[in-house]
């Protein structure tokens, strides 16, 4: 019970950080998590005792399997030269020289957890780097390379880093023969890895040449190699990271030529992959919150325990360390690149940006965590508590440089990257790609409106525009945003004062009763009062929306607790709303035309009010014999349809004309063909 409340709890902390990420962009989502982690362990003393065997097969090995399955193979292969010399050559020296360094910088560990220690902080984690690099716009080449280069190098990493932790395991090391089994763990688990990937295209092969294969199959086999190859390696005393990496790469290649997996099956497999690396990630930063507390022994009272402050020092010190090498490394790469080609020009602060774009994350906290707590002479692990605080804090650290010093690296000058041809049009943004789109849409379902679809259709129109509007909440800069909000609140005290003339005048007529006119006129003040305080803040609207529920569920229970008839309310409470929606609509017609030339927030929030009370209108005025000849669900599919397709137009057209580039293009195809998945109701 303890386990499962364990893994509720972290799951619940990855969605609030999630969701926290969203409110504060600059903010990496990682660090958010690691900062509930902390706040959850210092607050509520939670502890997760932590085994290495698991925790590397756990974590490690399926998010390596889905990082190669899912790279692109030609950026792969054309960045293969810097690609292998950071992941390789690059962690091979910020292994040797960085531990030589940090073991000089701090007397109180090993030689061999230094080396440990500086292993694993070598690879790189672009998952943490990538929001950054698209808010400010960094070099493109840039990302690809640090892609790659995290793909091995999360490998070579781990590889050098086990053989570290075993010289520190078993008592004894020495350089020469940990890089000796350093090659023979690479070497021997690239084979394996290789031998396995073969195998599983043959049997994927076999599968669909005897019509056995599923999709369903295929994710759940895709999802068990990872660990099974894993366990199988590491039995053999292979390198389990780099069998696993080399596998999934190797099935990338071959399956994706073959083609053998259905598109089905591809969608169902990356999706999946997705939300499992999201799941897993943000687990992995949760702990290393979680373990913060530990590593600098708060709760502890040994006096002989290095101070806090000095293990700041070592823990910026460290960073510094790794980062110069990776700087200093870049540097002499585009020396060597320059004597090759003279085209190739040589710059301090593209080395200075590569170096910052090496953020530390995942793969690093999960192999530091994997630390065992003893040794095999069953003393307790040198310096563990001191290893795990300076590599979580390296983490931390490489995050914010990341976010402090990277915008301001790439707006001191162009990037000495080449770039790609620039298009014809500058390319717009994924958010207003979509709004184009969806305007597009709704001209295609306003041209089929009929009154025999007038219903369906204006509730279609007002989805379309209600997802507009909260697109460009999303573009729009504050001062324009702000017209908007003006706007509407301009229009909704028209409709106030429409609704309560003809509120009144129900009351006169004996429409309706006392019980229902009050009701009514109560929830007028209420929105009136509303107004009066409304400004664009999202925490004023959330407040507005809940108030708008709980008046609702209280005027249900006054209905149900009345001694009146409770059918005969029901019917004043529909003949109230029905007049009030035809007041409002009435009154913004009218505006409208009294004021035929408006245009800007005035003329898309009047729109946007009139499909409101017609979609309401509407819904109550159904033809009958729209029933009897085609069904409401027919009529909403067809619409529906032709609207995604006016979409899917409207995309090609942007994408031809260079507005878009691929990468928006399939982003916004996606969703459209997600809402028509649902459209057709398949699961």
């Amino acid at each position: 019970m303890a386990l499962l409340e364990t893994i509720v709890g972290l799951g619940s902390l990855v969605i609030l950080g999630s969701v926290l990420a969203r409110s504060f962009k600059k903010i990496p989502v990682s660090l958010i998590q690691i900062m509930l982690g902390l706040i959850v362990a210092l607050f509520f003393n939670l502890r997760i005792e932590l085994e290495s065997e698991w925790f590397m097969l756990l974590f490690v090995a399926p998010l390596l399997y889905m990082d190669g399955w899912t790279f692109p193979k030609s950026e792969l292969w054309e960045l293969r030269g810097p690609i292998f010399g950071n992941a390789v050559l690059l962690v091979f020296l910020t292994t040797s020289l960085g531990g030589y360094l940090i073991y000089w910088m701090i007397p109180e560990i090993p030689l061999a957890v230094a080396f440990a220690l500086a292993a694993i902080l070598s690879p790189t984690d672009p998952v943490a780097v990538t929001s950054i690099g698209k808010e400010i716009k960094l070099p493109q080449p840039l990302m690809n390379l640090v892609g790659g280069e995290s793909l091995i190098n999360d490998a070579s990493g781990l590889v050098a880093f086990n053989v570290a932790l075993a010289a520190t395991v078993l008592g004894t090391f020495s350089l020469w023969a940990a890089t000796l089994d350093f090659f023979y763990a690479s070497l021997a688990g690239a084979l394996l890895g290789l031998l396995v990937g073969l195998i599983m295209t043959w049997l994927f092969t076999v599968l669909v040449k005897k019509q056995l294969m599923t999709p369903n199959m295929g994710v759940i086999i895709q999802l068990l190699t990872p660990f099974m190859l894993f366990i199988l390696a590491e039995s053999l005393h292979m390198s389990g990271v780099i069998a696993v990496v080399v596998a999934a790469i190797t099935q990338n290649i071959q399956l994706s030529h073959a083609h053998l997996l259905s598109s089905e099956a591809n969608v169902l497999s990356r999706n999946i992959w997705k939300v499992f690396s999201y799941v897993m990630n943000g687990v992995i930063f949760v702990i290393l919150g979680v373990e913060l507390p530990v590593a600098v022994n708060i709760h502890s009272a040994d006096d002989s325990l290095v101070s806090l402050p000095t293990l700041m020092v070592y823990a910026i010190g460290t960073w510094l360390i790794i980062l110069l090498i990776r700087v200093g490394w870049t540097y002499l790469n585009q020396l060597v690149r320059r004597r090759h080609n003279q085209g190739v020009s040589v710059s301090w602060r593209l080395a200075w940006m590569t170096g910052l774009m090496g953020v530390r994350g995942a793969v690093t906290m999960a192999g530091v965590l994997s630390v065992p707590l003893v040794t095999q002479a069953g003393q307790a692990f040198p310096s563990r508590g001191m290893m795990l605080f300076i590599a979580a804090m390296v983490i931390v650290l490489s995050l914010l440089g990341a976010v402090g010093i990277l915008p301001l690296l790439n707006r001191l000058g162009e990037p000495v990257i080449v770039r790609q041809q620039a298009d014809v049009a500058q390319h717009m943004s994924e958010a207003r790609a979509q709004i184009s789109v969806l305007q597009a849409g709704m001209q295609q379902v306003e041209a089929a409106l009929r009154e025999a679809n007038a219903a369906i259709a204006y509730n279609i129109l007002l989805t379309y525009q209600l997802t507009i509007h909260q697109l460009q909440l999303q573009v729009m800069q504050p001062e324009k945003l702000q017209k908007y909000f003006d706007a509407e609140v301009k229009f909704q005290r028209l409709i106030l004062q429409a609704q309560r003339s003809v509120i009144e005048k129900l009351r006169l007529t004996d429409q309706l009763g006392t019980f229902v006119y009050q009701s009514e006129i109560n929830s007028l003040d209420k929105l009136e009062a509303g107004l009066r305080e409304f400004s664009h803040h999202n925490a004023r609207l959330n407040k507005a929306q809940l108030k708008k529920v709980c008046r609702r569920l209280w005027r249900a229970f006054r209905i149900w607790m009345s001694h009146d008839d409770s059918d005969e309310l029901r019917e004043q409470y529909r003949v109230a709303h029905e007049s009030l929606a035809a007041a409002s609509l009435f009154a913004l017609e009218k505006y409208a035309q009294k004021h035929p030339a408006l245009v800007g927030p005035e003329q898309v929030v009047l729109t946007q009010l009139q499909l409101v009370y017609k979609a309401k209108l509407s819904n109550r005025k159904i033809p009958e014999g729209v029933h009897h000849q085609r069904s409401v669900a027919d009529i909403q599919l067809e619409l529906t349809l032709d609207g995604l397709s006016a979409q899917r137009d409207a995309l090609h057209r942007l994408y031809a004309a260079h507005f878009i580039d691929q990468e928006t293009c399939a982003a916004v195809r996606q969703r459209i063909n997600y809402d028509e998945l649902q459209a057709l109701g398949k699961e």
